[in-house]
């Protein structure tokens, strides 16, 4: 795979990510009962930002709107691609390789925009605290974004990236 344009392999390390960080979501709520993350709720906010309004009270009790399932799972393969792209180019402005413990701590560093952009702006408060369950959204946020970060490393791995 070394020879694979910059572009498939920033796709395919995303796509490696998003598919982690769903099986971690999935083992997380196979142990606490915790529902799974609500995609349409997801997408009815992209969409509101789309729309012009990043700031929504409670977005769980804003309209529906017209494929905002859709809308969420693409915001999230978009994103996952997206932080592909600067894990990669981090890796190569650093001049390391891509390993579990650097694509673990980014993860780690990618929680910064839930926590503290996305669930404000959705009306959940800064680490969720707006909400009946902050403990077990960070919770599944941490094992999300842990396993995220694996997921990255992994895919950067077999597409053979190398500095």
């Amino acid at each position: 795979m070394n020879r694979l344009p910059l572009l498939l392999r920033i796709l395919i390390t995303g796509l490696a990510a998003a598919t982690a960080a769903d099986i971690g979501r999935t083992i997380y709520q196979a142990l606490t009962g915790f529902p799974p993350v609500n995609w349409s709720i997801t997408g009815r906010w992209f969409l509101m930002v789309l729309q012009g309004q990043p700031y929504v009270a409670n977005v769980g009790a804003a309209p529906s709107l017209p494929n905002e399932l859709m809308a969420g799972h693409a915001a999230y393969y978009t994103i996952s691609v997206i932080f592909a792209g600067v894990y990669l180019l981090l890796l190569k402005v650093m001049k390391q390789e891509p390993g579990l413990w650097n694509g673990l701590l980014f993860g780690w560093v990618t929680m910064a925009f839930p926590f503290l952009v996305q669930m404000p702006l959705m009306g959940m408060g800064v680490l969720a605290s707006a909400t009946a369950t902050p403990l077990l959204i960070i919770g599944r946020t941490l094992v999300h974004h842990s396993s995220f970060g694996l997921g990255l490393a992994i895919g950067a791995m077999v597409t053979g990236w190398r500095n």
